[in-house]
């Protein structure tokens, strides 16, 4: 088992792994190819390959990593309580709030986009589940699920089905204009409409009761150490991993290939919306975990590759947002809306690459990375030592 303080590298290249993933699908939003039309598309640079590309980012990736990233923070949730002495729940709450800042900060002045106020907001219900054993964290995640599924399905007798939905269009509308032509400051202001239109977004599609599942099954996993390489469980992750990409995978298919409107169609389209993203999020991370157990030369290459920048994961998330601003938007680069997906999926690799080697460099210098560091100064009220010396405490 991991000793109190110890970083586990699996769930830190996890993190790192969960990171560009999101990338690969915010990557479409910053850069406007989200926005246009398919004729506008069609004009662009290896636009020819967009289609395919489309199809299995929606399969493999759309909606999996933020499920795989939600996962990994009911985990980080359940292995922090267990460390903190002290007040876990005021900890906690401490924690919570300081994250809802940034988050709020990350939407108004970056990404609308932004998935950490949602995380602030739930996660401050995860107190409540600080001393619940596995199985029943697992099954109240499983509940959250089914809950979701049985209102999504009723959603249209019951007039929710477009809760919101027109306003969050024309806000779409009336604002995404400003990313591609207007002034920083225009840029904020339309971040504000756009943070509404996310919202209304997420509400319509249940998405905080999806997040909230995550944290519980990341939360029942901490619980049985997954992630330690020493902590067994090893035929509990071939399970996971078999019943995960397997059944997450064919769930996704169907829900991407099924054109036909009927009541099949419904049905495979409200499983695989609400049940492929947290089967595959769970079946990668059983995968990788399985893989990281190993003492390859490779599996410790790539680990360790990725494990610095899932240590940033804060960091490394809101700099994907600022770096991207800066080179797609209207006021600065001037990219917006002029790159294939294609041609967006090689930046997106280079840019991580990029993060990686970044990371790597920074943690040689630094204990932290700069966003985690006042992150925690806030929870620990205590200026935490940021610069890396020889001797380590």
């Amino acid at each position: 088992m991991a000793s109190k303080g110890e970083r586990i590298d699996g769930l830190d290249a996890l993190r790192g792994f969960a990171i560009f993933g999101i990338l690969l699908i915010n990557i479409q939003v910053f850069s406007g190819w989200g926005f246009v039309s398919a004729d506008t598309r069609q004009a662009l640079t290896w636009s020819e390959w967009d289609e395919p590309i489309a199809t299995w980012l929606d399969i493999l990736v759309r909606a999996k990593f933020y499920s795989l990233f939600s996962l990994l923070f009911g985990y980080s949730f359940m292995m922090l309580a267990q460390r903190v002495q002290q007040s876990p729940v005021r900890y906690h709450l401490r924690r919570m709030l300081g994250l809802l800042v940034i988050g709020t900060a990350h939407s108004l002045f970056l990404s609308p986009w932004d998935i950490l106020m949602l995380y602030g907001v739930m996660g401050l219900f995860l107190g409540a589940f600080l001393n619940v054993r596995a199985p029943t964290l697992a099954a109240c995640g499983v509940a959250l699920l089914i809950v979701t599924a049985v209102a999504l399905w009723f959603a249209p007798q019951l007039g929710l089905a477009d809760l919101g939905s027109g306003t969050s269009l024309r806000l779409l509308q009336d604002n995404v204009p400003a990313l591609s032509g207007g002034s920083y400051l225009e840029v904020v202001e339309a971040n504000a409409y756009l943070s509404v239109s996310v919202f209304l977004d997420r509400i319509e599609h249940l998405r905080p009761l999806r997040v909230m599942a995550m944290f519980l099954f990341g939360a029942a996993a901490a619980r049985l150490h997954l992630a330690e390489r020493n902590s067994g469980h090893v035929r509990l992750l071939i399970v996971v991993a078999l019943v995960g990409l397997v059944v997450g995978t064919a769930l996704a298919m169907a829900e991407v290939k099924l054109g036909e409107e009927s009541l099949a169609h419904r049905v495979v389209s409200l499983l695989g919306g609400v049940g492929a993203p947290p089967l595959l999020a769970m079946g990668y991370g059983a995968v990788l975990l399985l893989w990281w157990r190993g003492r390859g030369r490779l599996t410790g290459a790539v680990r360790s590759a990725l494990a610095p920048t899932g240590r940033m994961a804060l960091t490394n998330y809101i700099l994907q947002s600022a770096v991207c601003i800066c080179v797609f938007y209207g006021m600065w680069g001037d990219r917006f809306a002029s790159l294939s997906l294609a041609a967006l999926m090689l930046y997106s690799t280079v840019f991580f690459m990029a993060q990686m080697i970044f990371s790597a460099v920074w943690l040689r210098l630094f204990t932290q990375g700069p966003l985690e560091w006042l992150w925690r100064w806030q929870m620990k009220r205590k200026r935490p030592r940021l610069l890396r010396t020889s001797t380590v405490t």
